[in-house]
Parts: structure tokens; sequence; C-alpha cells
């Protein structure tokens, strides 16, 4: 129940919960967010001794191309990707699914799942040996899709805006942390830019 007065609000969540927190102020804002579409990503991490990969990657993992139409989108190998991941003679993977390509597999329950990935690595990896141990984790509508003309959709979105809200992260121009980073830069220095012309106006 508290007011807190301030000079400008610069919102980072998703573009569905500023969608929910503009609509009794901001409606045509929150209808250009609402068209923002999100997709449930998760992984399943699994630890296997390493004699048990018979047709290791040399390499840090592998995308998996659409054209293969499997459940999984792409498989990284913790323990060469980084280091001390794993003990040694031992390998730690991480198995990504769901996405835009496969959503219905973000449903299936654990067990499901983990033999549907078990079956891939024995496919693609030769790993034949149950995991000494896996870890299943689901992130619902995590990922924003930049669809086409979502560019000129945040344009939108930002004209929509009442004076002294911003916006900005993953939902508008790139997920990726440099992405978040550098529109996080830009937008402060914007902020502070209008802030400074307001108080020199006043």
């Amino acid at each position: 129940g508290d007011v807190l007065h301030a000079d400008a609000v610069l919102m980072t969540t998703p573009a569905y919960t500023t969608a929910d927190l503009l609509r009794g102020f901001a409606p045509d804002a929150a209808a250009l967010l609402d068209e923002i579409r999100y997709v449930g990503t998760g992984t399943v991490s699994l630890a296997f001794r390493e004699s048990d990969v018979t047709r290791p990657i040399h390499g840090l993992g592998l995308v998996v191309p659409k054209s293969e139409r499997r459940p999984i989108n792409a498989i990284t190998i913790s323990s060469t990707k980084f280091a001390h991941r794993a003990p040694e003679r031992h390998v730690l993977l991480r198995v990504f699914f769901g996405g835009s390509r496969s959503p219905a597999s973000m449903d299936q329950n654990d067990d499901t799942l983990l033999a549907m990935v078990q079956g891939e690595l024995r496919d693609i990896l030769g790993i034949n040996a149950a995991p000494l141990f896996h870890r299943i984790y689901r992130w619902p509508r995590a990922n924003p899709q930049y669809d086409v003309g979502h560019m000129q959709r945040v344009d939108r979105i930002e004209a929509a805006l009442p004076g002294s809200l911003y916006v900005t992260g993953g939902a508008y121009r790139g997920v990726g942390m440099p992405d978040c980073v550098y529109q996080a830069r830009e937008t402060v220095d914007r902020v502070l830019n209008e802030l400074a012309a307001v108080e020199v106006a006043g």
C-alpha cells in the first residue's frame, strides 16, 4: 500500500508482466506488449562415466538442426565447456528441450521426458548407460519470440508509453546478456538525458 513518487520508472519485467501492470492506465501499450509471443524452455542435466559415451563429441556440444525433426534442440557438454563441472573421467551433459520447435515436451512428466532424452543420447552419442544422476528444469514463458515486424512493434510500444515510463530487457532488442546490458545502459542514458532536459527547462 505504500506510494513512491518518482521522476521516472524503468520496467524490466517480461512483456506479459509489464502489460498486466500497465493495462489500467496505458491500455494501448499493454495491448502491444501482449502481442510479444513467449515460449517455454527446459534443460535436463545428466552425468555419466566417460566410458559410457561411445561416440564422444570433440567440442562443446551441438545444435540439432530443425530438419532432423528431433524432440531436443541442443546438447552442451558442460564438463568440457566449464572447468570442474564433473570429476575426472566423468561427463556432465545438458540437453535443451521445448522452445518453438518442441513445445509439447514442456508438458511431459519427468519420467517420460527423461526416457525421451535418454533415447536421444543413445542415438546421437551412443550412451546406453543410465545416468549417475539427472536434474530437470523447466522455465514456462521464458523466451520472447521476435516475430516478423517485431522492431516496428517495439517502436509502437515505446510511443504508446506514458511520459517518464520506460521499458527495456530481453523482450525488446536482444535476448542475450550482452544485448540486455547494452539496452540497459542505453535506456538509463536516455532516462538521465531526458530528466536533465526537464530540469533545465524547469
